[in-house]
């Protein structure tokens, strides 16, 4: 695309070089005025037969004819690029890129996904089983098309690195950033861009070595993953506890119904359930979700397996466990803007089988 763009670039600039060339020529030689040098020069390169404006002197004539061996190379030049950006559907693909750039312009509380290649693949997989509202930006389309041939999806084609790129996936409005890339000092400079640009989003990266940890901490990241530190740990609890394993897979594998473990907040007094049990709540009729810790706003400390008499206050943080779509239940019961397949509602849900294609 981009070759084909300086291609198009040069051959316009040939062009009006060409064109300007022809209507100076004629002036300077023949003393003609610039319609009568103009028409001259347009009637030549194109070759049309058309008689002479005038009568063409010796130095006219032989300056017609260096003008018409450079000119009618330089206008095939032209006409041939502009027939294969037609041809091969570039102008297509641009026209759905400016859709698809205008739907990310309009996005709400999305997340950002920097990389899809290694852990990057699984959170976007995790990203649409959840119907998580996204954008990717990544240097290589192509490969993600091939990765995920099925899922239409909002895509930046960038470095995530640049300020400029970060702003095309509307940064400002989104809730969350990940940066997934191959290493540490890209995902360093994602951070660093990204708080820079929006302090209240909340960050996450990936990490190769341990001792820069500190590193994304100082620059801004709210959260750093190892995978080595996660596979460690993974091989360990095989061995240790592992019922536990299988359950966990099972529970983020199974493709018949998608369990999760989410956390869903408790919005203002105007919620029927602020100042309530959850006995008098009746919690796992109404929802049929399992609530295994709440996160209270002022102790910022967990109540791990709440009891029937504990009450629910605003602003709450219930981690529960349970089908995505009794997970979405409880958000719409709770006045969370969510539409009928559980994604953020209106251009929000861009991120999942309503976004464009990008190419």
């Amino acid at each position: 695309m981009s070759s084909l763009r300086q291609r198009l670039g040069l051959a316009s600039l040939l062009l009006v070089m060409i064109m300007v060339t022809g209507i100076a020529g004629y002036s300077f030689i023949e003393g003609w005025s610039f319609f009568d040098s103009f028409y001259m020069t347009v009637i030549s390169l194109t070759t049309v037969g058309y008689n002479e404006t005038r009568e063409l002197t010796t130095n006219g004539r032989i300056f017609t004819i260096f003008l018409l061996f450079g000119g009618m190379g330089i206008l095939a030049y032209g006409v041939g690029t502009f027939t294969a950006f037609l041809v091969e559907g570039h102008l297509s693909d641009i026209l759905r890129i400016r859709k698809m750039q205008k739907r990310i312009n309009s996005l709400k509380g999305h997340v950002i996904l920097c990389g899809h290649e290694a852990e990057g693949r699984y959170v976007l997989e995790e990203f649409i089983k959840t119907k998580t509202p996204y954008v990717v930006v990544t240097k290589d389309v192509a490969s993600l098309k091939e990765a995920f041939p099925n899922e239409e999806m909002l895509v930046i084609e960038g470095d995530p690195t640049k300020e400029a790129v970060l702003g095309m996936a509307n940064l400002e409005n989104a809730n969350g950033l990940v940066s997934a890339l191959s290493s540490d000092s890209e995902n360093l400079l994602v951070v660093l861009s990204a708080r820079e640009m929006s302090p209240n989003l909340r960050i996450i990266s990936s990490v190769f070595d341990r001792e820069n940890l500190h590193k994304f901490q100082r620059v801004g990241a709210d959260g750093t993953v190892m995978a080595t530190f996660i596979g460690g740990l993974r091989m360990a609890s095989e061995v240790i506890r592992p019922t536990v394993v299988s359950f966990l897979d099972a529970m983020l594998r199974e493709k018949d119904k998608t369990l999760r473990i989410e956390e869903v907040q408790i919005p203002g007094n105007d919620c029927p359930w602020v100042g309530k049990s959850l006995r008098d709540i009746d919690f796992p009729k109404q929802t049929g979700l399992v609530i295994v810790a709440v996160k209270s706003p002022k102790s910022e400390k967990y109540i791990y397996n709440p009891r029937g008499d504990f009450v629910v206050e605003e602003g709450d943080t219930l981690i529960v466990i349970g089908g995505l779509d009794q997970i979405f239940a409880l958000r719409r019961m709770l006045g969370h803007v969510v539409d009928g397949d559980g994604q953020a509602g209106g251009a929000e849900a861009a991120g999942g089988k309503e976004a464009a294609k990008a190419t």
